[in-house]
């Protein structure tokens, strides 16, 4: 047998796809991720009580892929919702025999060689540091339009968003530079981040998150997914600021939600601090950092003051500088 059919044949790497109403761009997206030039690969879609034709059009390319190993499941509880979804198929993960992993979205086009392009460099890297420790492997999207017209060449530079390749803690655990549906990690990741706990914000930040703390996390700079912007997206992207109306707009309404993402941070902090406690193999440095983050409700208001630098870059202007000031102090009751 050919070395690298052996490879991929010992190497299944599981896409998990979390769906809702997502009848118009499903069938699009499954035949990218079908015709994925690293060609073993099973797909593990939850639905969440889609009332359109989504399971009729998964159904539908079933029927004309039969070769496609896909297995459904439709979500029967009543936790509904975007990071609930990803949770139930974290959990699904778990008891499969696989060792790799994505995330998928129900809209998008994967480019041809996602798959073996992150694969290949998780596999280099688990042949240096070892198949137990944690690795998570993300890139940049194309942004385009419901009709798959392209809006941007890259997601980062779209939404103002740091270099991924420099964002680190303690700026990590307020600002989430990762997208799911880029990633491809390791088991030893999802053993590591599951179960998701409640306080988690979004499923990809905190993936991100366990990988930055326990393992490795690694930015792949090309653009590997077309991100479909339309009405219906769970998230969506979001341009960076500019000068038109609209975008004064946006950013004022970012002003205000700032505080309300902040508390919901530190509660997520909170929940990997306790994760960080229990394995203890982070650096002292790190661990107390990450304490002081989990606890900045209950600190000090100079504490809290003084935290605020941290998330002041050097273009803020001064209004900038004493509005978050002002955030980080009132957190405290947020």
């Amino acid at each position: 047998m050919d070395k690298r059919l052996m490879e991929e044949t010992e190497n299944q790497v599981v896409i998990l796809m979390a769906t809702y109403k997502g009848a118009d761009y499903i069938f699009q997206q499954l035949n990218s991720i079908t015709k994925q030039s690293y060609s073993n690969i099973k797909i593990i879609i939850r639905d969440d009580g889609s009332e359109d034709n989504t399971l009729g059009e998964i159904k539908r390319f079933q029927g004309l892929e039969p070769e496609v190993e896909i297995e459904l499941h439709r979500n029967e509880s009543d936790a509904k919702g975007h990071v609930q979804n990803f949770s139930g198929l974290s959990k699904i993960a778990l008891e499969t025999s696989n060792d790799y992993f994505c995330f998928s979205d129900q809209d998008d086009i994967w480019d041809r060689d996602k798959v073996a392009i992150m694969k290949t460099r998780v596999s280099e890297l688990e042949a240096v540091y070892g198949k137990d420790v944690p690795i998570l492997i993300h890139s940049d999207l194309r942004v385009v339009d419901e009709t798959g017209q392209l809006i941007n060449e890259s997601f980062v530079d779209y939404q103002g968003l740091p270099p991924p390749k420099e964002h680190d803690f303690p700026k990590f655990y307020y600002q989430n530079v990762v997208t799911g549906c880029t990633t491809l990690f390791n088991r030893a990741l999802l053993e590591k981040a599951c179960p998701l706990p409640k306080e988690v914000v979004v499923h990809d930040w905190w993936f991100a998150q366990c990988a930055k703390l326990f393992g490795l996390i690694e930015f792949v700079d090309i653009p590997l997914v077309d991100y479909r912007q339309h009405n219906n997206n769970a998230i969506g992207a979001k341009e960076k600021f500019g000068s038109r109306l609209v975008d004064w707009v946006s950013k004022y309404k970012a002003l205000f939600e700032f505080p309300f993402h902040l508390s919901k941070s530190i509660e997520q902090a909170k929940q990997l601090s306790l994760l960080e406690q229990k394995y203890e193999n982070s650096s002292n440095s790190v661990a107390v950092e990450l304490s002081e983050f989990a606890n900045l409700k209950g600190a000090s208001s100079l504490k809290r003051v003084s935290f605020a630098r941290i998330a002041i870059s050097n273009n803020s202007n001064l209004v900038e500088r004493l509005y978050l000031q002002i955030v980080f102090f009132l957190i405290r009751w947020i």
